[in-house]
């Protein structure tokens, strides 16, 4: 078993390097490829070893040793539209595509009942994050083309945690301690020289906790779930503050302080159902996440997040089809506050507060539109697994999201009036093996 959990360590950090990607806000709806497949659910569905990812408490349900290994092909499709650039000229208004699009999200999980109610498990996981880059539109800053300032972003995060779940009778709860690690990567070209504003990658470890209690009345075949995840403290060194910094954040900071470089993952609770009778099953998840409570994300305005989840699957022998969906309003909110600062990095050439007028929120929302879109609303999900043999089996998702188009305004920075959308399409399996 320890070897196992070695191996499969090693080859998720190796998948991990390159995944940047954004769901429920920066979140995945879900990490395996069953719980993908219907909709992101698992707070009351068993999902084999997934469930440690989803409610540690479930996990009382494996029998044996079960192992799990898989990742998601994940590839957003971001588009910014630009209206009235350059101060209003609109000369170089367009619709421009991020060149960040192939993406590879790991997944590892590993169970084992101990007996006398008892189950452990390790598991390795992509859980969030975001990424864009807009290197590729082109600029000219001494004509007055920002051409989105070529900024470019990264933020990869990746879960370890250990389960521990007893139950007895219809009853169980689990506890998960939780690692996990970030990296952080911002930059962009500053006007009017065009001169590269970013101190590379910064990562950063943090702890957590995973809690799960999940309850079954058995004469009606119902599962209710529960789960609360605690937030994580995150700190990546001179990546937020760089940034905001050149948008002129803290340069008054009586008038608009300067941001840290804590970006903290949220606390999230849910509650889940799950009903199943014979070969059926439908179950349902509604979970908080915490955004406005978390630091970093509450600097750059982002609202507290509901996410409702559905989920069904229909199982026939050795084959299971699985469907769902996943909504959660999008979370950042359009900055109008008008805000004034005096002075920055960024608007020399571009912006100047003595001619142009005070800056106003633009920039919170080209930091958050144009690197952060996190926009993305309605999931669609499918997929099925297969029993090959007794010990081998293997699960496939396929999903497509849907984000509205936003608009803000992010005039004052140089960009004009922005629409922005974040459709995204991903596709992911598992295979499986018990024993």
């Amino acid at each position: 078993m320890i070897k196992t959990i070695k191996l499969a360590l090693v080859a998720a950090m190796a998948m991990s390097a390159t995944s940047a990607f954004a769901t429920n806000g920066d979140s995945l709806i879900g990490t395996g490829a069953k719980s993908r497949a219907m909709g992101g659910t698992g707070i009351a569905h068993f999902n084999g070893s997934e469930s440690s990812t989803s409610n540690p408490a479930l996990i009382t349900k494996e029998k044996g040793t079960h192992w799990s290994f898989g990742g998601t092909y994940f590839r957003p499709d971001v588009s910014v539209q630009t209206e009235g650039t350059a101060m209003g000229t609109g000369a170089y208004d367009g619709t421009f595509n991020s060149d960040a699009k192939h993406n590879v999200i790991p997944y590892v999980a590993l169970t084992e009942n101990l007996g006398n109610g008892f189950v452990v498990g390790a598991s390795m996981f992509g859980s969030a994050g975001m990424g864009t880059d807009w290197r590729g539109v082109e600029d000219d800053y001494a004509s007055g083309n920002m051409g989105l300032y070529s900024m470019r972003s990264n933020l990869l995060l990746l879960k370890f945690s250990v389960p521990i779940a007893y139950g007895q009778d219809n009853w169980s709860v689990g506890i998960a301690p939780v690692m996990m690690y970030g990296a952080l990567d911002m930059s962009f070209d500053a006007a009017p020289t065009g001169e590269d504003i970013g101190n590379g990658s910064s990562s950063s470890f943090g702890l957590g906790v995973e809690l799960g209690a999940a309850y079954t009345l058995p004469d009606i075949g119902v599962t209710l779930g529960a789960i609360y995840h605690s937030s994580i403290e995150m700190e990546y060194k001179d990546q937020i503050s760089t940034t905001a910094a050149a948008f002129g954040y803290g340069s008054n900071p009586a008038a608009l302080p300067g941001f840290s470089d804590k970006l903290e993952q949220p606390a999230e609770y849910g509650l889940g159902i799950d009903w199943t009778e014979g070969d059926i099953s439908v179950t349902a998840d509604w979970k908080n996440i915490r955004w406005a409570d978390a630091r970093g994300y509450q600097d750059f305005g982002w609202e507290n997040q509901d996410v409702y989840a559905l989920g069904a699957e229909y199982r026939m022998d050795d084959l299971a089809l699985r469907i769902g969906y996943n909504y959660a309003k999008n979370p950042i909110q359009n900055n109008t506050d008008g805000t004034i600062i005096s002075s920055g990095t960024l608007p020399t050439g571009a912006y100047d507060p003595a001619t142009d007028g005070p800056l106003n929120s633009d920039a919170m929302n080209a930091l958050n539109h144009v690197m952060f879109p996190a926009i993305t609303e309605r999931h669609y999900t499918i997929g099925a697994g297969y029993q090959f043999t007794k010990n081998v089996g293997a699960d496939f998702a396929f999903t497509y999201a849907t984000s509205p188009d936003v608009k803000v305004s992010a005039a004052t920075v140089g960009l004009g009036d922005l629409t922005v959308t974040n459709d995204q399409m991903a596709v992911s399996a598992n295979l499986n093996y018990s024993f």
